[in-house]
């Protein structure tokens, strides 16, 4: 008797023990494929945890706010007394300041964003009046962006050259004395040559008051921070004597308080549409971001400028000129920098006066280094801080916390976006890693 095995029964025995595959009526179970929602929203979470600049910016405005609370606690007598009891009554002491905060963020949305009575009556009578007033706030918001916004991106500009331009405020005058000049000369002009002049007159102003510190840089060595800051000053008290002593003053005025004469109307920068009160330097300041995004991404003269930035001896190496960068690189973001200016003597105060410009100078410089010297950075930093201008006196009047701690909310966003480092420390960000998770 053989004890071997048949060729059809082995055959027989090798399919009972081999799987069979999946999706061919055995009984091997398919591989669990992986929610890609889920996978994504892991990703995204990753990404949230790393040190991006987009999450540092974000960290530091809440970081920011947060603290901005802690001081509007701090600063209000009824909530120091209800948290001097608080062992007794914590319900109370959390009610109150539940309340004051609630307050003061509700009247720093509606002040800067909407406010949601006002758009709830637009949607119900939707009447030019109605939908004017339920906009208002935002288009405040715009206003104060404008030139804060295109300052910005003037000084990215000189940034990103490597050129350390303080003299914003002297710009912004040189500007303003253009396009005021302009603005009251000639009221027979038609509008949009009227305005052209203007413009063309702020920025060759502003252009003027960056050429002399990118001279003084290039062929003497002055320092550009010294010489940009005594700019400052020199154009201030140049103000003050075009509106005391020449043609620029009011008649009847006094040299204590001097103005200068209001922009005849062929060259006022009116609203756009009659439901949403935003002048015509929204235009602007989109043309002067975009035309920056451009020189400095797709021009010789960009690159040239950024590689002299990162320093002389890779502009040596590549054969750049680098005084001559530097001098085009003040020019430009002096003019540039000239129609926030004519925006603002054109649109908003339609007159020149002690202390044009003094804000937005300030605050242009920190919304370039917010914004990470970009200029679409710069515009959404700009944004952000005209939100804080236009609703801090709704937040003070909702709440009774002072006008100024917008102003404490700035500068401390502005401490944690430069001292990333900080951030990263205070939140545990990882390094920098790709999208999908891989390290960079």
């Amino acid at each position: 008797m053989s004890t071997g095995t048949t060729p059809d029964a082995a055959t027989g025995a090798a399919s009972l023990t081999k799987p069979s595959p999946a999706g061919e009526g055995g009984t091997g179970a398919p591989a669990p494929k992986e929610n890609p929602v889920g996978r994504a929203g892991r990703a995204v979470f990753a990404w949230f945890g790393t040190r991006q600049l987009p999450v540092i910016v974000l960290l530091s405005v809440i970081t920011g706010l947060v603290i901005s609370s802690v001081l509007v606690i701090l600063t209000s007598e009824p909530l120091r007394v209800a948290w001097g009891g608080f062992f007794r009554y914590p319900g109370n002491a959390l009610s109150k300041t539940g309340d004051q905060l609630g307050s003061f963020y509700s009247g720093l949305f509606k002040g800067s964003i909407v406010d949601p009575t006002a758009l709830g009556a637009a949607f119900s009578d939707p009447s030019t009046a109605n939908w004017r007033k339920a906009l208002t706030p935002f288009a405040n918001t715009i206003t104060a962006a404008v030139p804060l916004a295109i300052a910005g991106v003037g000084l990215s500009i000189c940034y990103r050259a490597g050129a350390f331009n303080i003299g914003s405020h002297a710009q912004i005058v040189g500007g303003g004395i253009g396009a005021s000049w302009v603005g009251f000369s000639w009221p027979d002009m038609p509008w949009l040559p009227h305005v052209l002049l203007a413009f063309l007159a702020a920025a060759i102003g502003g252009a003027i008051c960056g050429l002399i510190p990118g001279l003084l840089k290039a062929w003497t060595g002055a320092s550009e921070v010294i010489v940009t800051i005594m700019l400052n000053y020199v154009l201030a008290n140049f103000l003050i004597f075009l509106l005391s002593s020449t043609f620029f003053k009011v008649e009847g005025r006094g040299i204590d308080n001097p103005i200068g004469k209001t922009t005849v109307e062929s060259a006022s920068l009116t609203s756009m549409f009659p439901a949403f009160p935003v002048n015509a330097g929204l235009v602007v300041a989109l043309l002067v971001v975009i035309f920056a995004s451009l020189l400095l991404s797709r021009s010789r003269l960009g690159f040239e400028m950024q590689i002299a930035g990162a320093g002389t001896r890779a502009a040596t190496v590549a054969g750049i000129k680098g005084k001559a960068v530097f001098v085009s690189a003040f020019v430009i973001s002096g003019a540039v920098i000239g129609l926030a200016g004519g925006v603002q003597v054109l649109g908003v105060s339609h007159q020149l006066a002690i202390g044009f410009g003094t804000d937005i100078g300030t605050i242009a410089i920190l919304v370039a280094f917010v914004g990470n010297i970009s200029p679409w950075g710069a515009a959404a930093a700009a944004l952000l801080y005209g939100a804080l201008q236009a609703g801090g006196i709704s937040a003070q009047l909702a709440s009774g916390v002072s006008y100024q701690l917008t102003g404490v909310m700035q500068a401390l966003i502005v401490m944690f976006v430069t001292a990333p480092a900080l951030i990263a420390a205070i939140y545990r960000l990882r390094l920098r890693t790709s999208f999908l998770g891989g390290v960079r």
